[in-house]
């Protein structure tokens, strides 16, 4: 992926974490681990992020196919300092964004939603 590519999907992510500052970190992974773009604090590993993104879809997938519920729109995990929620972007990648403990989760579905639109169209462009 060219670096100009990697800049419009870092920028969507700052986009996402202004117009909803209780996400504070965020990264787009694809299906394999991945990372193909990334919002995060200098103590994140991002390889982490990455393959632990793609084993929650993974299982997530695998849970709403075998319970037969359709398809995954979103996996939540909340933990007591914050959540981390998971989100398809087409068929190749994934959104991942954590949150403080205090957020509005509607709220950071919302902008979540917006900025998958645009990844989307980002990365069928790539």
């Amino acid at each position: 992926m060219s670096k100009k590519w990697r800049l419009e999907l870092e920028s969507t992510l700052r986009e996402m974490s202004r117009a909803d500052p209780q996400i504070i970190a965020s990264a787009i992974v694809r299906n394999d681990g991945l990372v193909l773009a990334s919002s995060l604090p200098k103590d994140s590993d991002e390889g982490i992020i990455g393959a632990m993104g793609a084993a929650v879809l993974n299982i997530g997938n695998r849970t709403v196919n075998e319970l037969k519920r359709g398809e995954l729109s979103k996996v939540i995990i909340s933990g007591s300092k914050g959540d981390v929620v998971i989100c398809g972007v087409g068929d190749s990648a994934l959104l991942s964004a954590i949150t403080n403990p205090d957020s509005n989760l509607g709220l950071v579905l919302l902008e979540m939603r917006r900025a998958s639109e645009k990844i989307q169209e980002i990365l069928t462009q790539i």
